[in-house]
């Protein structure tokens, strides 16, 4: 009979001359009768990493553990294995306990750099993957680390700086490419995403996620199409990748596929609930089909997106406090937090007045320091504070009873249409009202004509902006153009004056800043045409007839995107969608403002 050693030195001859699974079934059987030999474990741990089998590999390595707890070698398989598996939390465990014993391993900080960027605990991460860099700096691995907890700060130009930094020293590292990619995505400069996105699929063809990321671009530009024929190129290469029938899914729901989308999110079940992407757009797609209750329902999946800290710096200190599922009561402190941008600001106060109508008399509201003075004259009180008054400090977030964004409110107050607030909800200035009314009234013999025609904020900007020349088409001799367009637009006015026709420029008003201007300007104008940006929230909040053109699937813009031309939103406003060509379009615009 063999003794221990020969025993594993027949095993460890059949593994390496290829007899894997014969290794396998030798030292399974072994184990039976030498649980407790730390030998046989080990060996026995190792055959089945290779072999793919994980959970029986975790359980030997678990079994040395219980007999010698500061193994280095088990505590190191195990650690990668439940890394490798997504199991982040015994990852955690796994190496904090290998760093006791060696707490100036290279390796094992970077790797719990890793695993704390994985378990979303950045401050933790950082301060780990910078004293690893210490000690080598030129490690492509850990600098892509350092360089994502970079983009999780919103510091896009410093991530670039990394990446960069990385290529230069392994130009065939082909993650460096696709996170460079992922920077110029959040700097909207969609062109070098892509271009880093395929030069990192070159390099690894193997790896569905520069797959990914391209379709992802696609999707973005609205070619969704397009983007699901890249999603089945990145499901080739891993099947078992489920955030690419996801994806799948979202491009379906952009396409207005609404039974297809229903019956796989409903497939996925509990899967489908962990991506709160496809979530959002299965939200947004009960929403454009009027399915309120439901839509509202998977709204709040909205915060738990990567994209939506990026518009909130204060998220992190609100998403720990925040009570999602707490009941609104009259009686408790609230705080309602400002919602992504200044047109979500304007969407969503229309449920202030819901809840002063109520009498929920303990509410505050942190809003854009620029709509302070609006909302408190509209609504009545003085409840409105800027934005980080209270959700900047810990401290003073743990003093509410409940917290929750703005658009969390639709839940309890738009539940179905007829709950929408379609009347006017914002009030003017009537000192501004008459200073702009006796501007606009030198023009009372035209129909006058505000107009905007860009977004320039948003990396959907581009899909649903227009040309001012553009607007030659509406322009007649018995109409006056007032421009209230934010943002340097100094070149395309003086391009639309050289072909001969006139615009009005207030001068002296800061259409990005003075919203109080703003909106009396709107308040004295016949007609307001716009594509979808802040400026058309506020002419829908102020009852101003606005006719708004956007594109023919709006996607994530889920307020206009209703097949009748109208939004439960406003009542004011008429929707008009991209048509086949822009001269039918602006016709279409041109027959509405002649029925005003």
């Amino acid at each position: 009979m063999q003794n221990i050693q020969d025993q594993l030195n027949t095993i460890i001859k059949l593994f390496n001359n290829g007899e894997k699974q014969n290794a396998f079934n030798k030292i399974d059987l072994l184990l039976q009768t030498n649980e407790k030999n730390l030998e046989f474990l080990l060996l026995h741990a190792k055959i089945c990493i290779n072999l793919n089998k994980i959970n029986k590999a975790n359980y030997s390595l678990e079994k040395i553990l219980q007999l010698d707890h500061k193994n280095y070698e088990a505590l190191k398989l195990i650690y990668v294995n439940y890394l490798k598996t997504n199991k982040i939390d015994l990852a955690k465990k796994y190496i904090d306990k290998l760093l006791d014993l060696e707490k100036n391993s290279y390796e094992l900080l970077r790797d719990k750099a890793f695993i704390e960027y994985l378990n979303n605990d950045y401050l933790v991460s950082e301060k780990y993957i910078k004293k690893a860099l210490n000690q080598n700096s030129e490690e492509v691995f850990g600098l892509n680390i350092l360089g994502l907890l970079y983009m999780k700060k919103n510091e896009a130009l410093n991530a670039i700086n990394i990446f960069k930094k990385a290529i230069l020293i392994n130009p065939k590292y082909s993650d460096s490419y696709n996170n460079l990619g992922k920077c110029y995505i959040d700097l909207e400069q969609l062109s070098l995403a892509y271009f880093n996105f395929k030069k990192s699929h070159k390099i690894n063809p193997n790896s569905e996620l520069p797959l990914i990321n391209i379709a992802n671009i696609l999707s973005l530009k609205d070619k969704n199409k397009l983007a699901i024929k890249f999603y089945e190129k990145a499901k080739k290469i891993n099947p078992n990748n489920v955030q690419i029938d996801e994806n799948i899914i979202i491009c379906n729901a952009r396409l207005n596929n609404f039974k297809l989308v229903e019956k796989k999110v409903l497939a996925l079940q509990n899967e489908a609930k962990k991506n709160y992407k496809l979530m959002l757009s299965y939200s947004y797609l009960l929403l454009s089909k009027k399915k309120f209750n439901k839509g509202f329902d998977y709204f709040d999946s909205r915060l738990e997106t990567d994209e939506f800290p990026k518009k909130n710096k204060y998220h992190y200190n609100i998403i720990k406090a925040l009570h999602k599922n707490k009941k609104l009561e009259i009686d408790k402190k609230i705080l309602i937090v400002k919602e992504q941008g200044v047109g979500d600001e304007i969407l969503f106060s229309s449920m202030y007045g819901n809840l002063i109508k109520n009498n929920f008399s303990k509410i505050k509201i942190e809003c854009d320091e620029r709509l302070i003075e609006i909302f408190n004259r509209s609504f009545n009180k003085n409840i409105f504070f800027p934005f980080g008054h209270f959700s900047s400090s810990n401290k003073t977030l743990h003093e509410f009873d409940n917290i929750l964004y703005a658009g969390s409110l639709t839940k309890y107050f738009r539940n179905k249409e007829s709950d929408f607030n379609i009347k006017p909800y914002l009030k003017t200035s009537t000192k501004l009202d008459n200073e702009f009314n006796s501007i606009l009234s030198k023009f009372n013999n035209k129909k006058k004509i505000g107009i905007s025609w860009k977004s320039v904020f948003n990396i959907f900007g581009s899909l649903k902006s227009l040309e001012l020349n553009d607007f030659i088409k509406l322009y007649n001799q018995d109409r006056v153009f007032f421009n209230l367009q934010y943002g340097d637009n100094i070149k395309e006015i003086n391009t639309f004056k050289e072909s001969g026709k006139s615009i009005f420029n207030f001068d002296n008003v800061d259409l990005f800043n003075d919203f109080n201007s703003l909106i009396s300007i709107l308040k004295n104008l016949d007609v307001f045409v716009t594509v979808s940006n802040s400026t058309a929230h506020f002419a829908g909040a102020l009852g101003v007839p606005t006719i708004l053109i956007c594109p023919k699937k709006s996607s994530t813009y889920y307020y206009w995107d209703y097949e009748d031309g109208k939004t439960p939103w406003y009542n004011s406003i008429s929707i008009v969608k991209f048509r086949v060509s822009l001269d039918y379009t602006m016709k279409l615009v041109n027959d509405l403002i002649n029925k005003i």
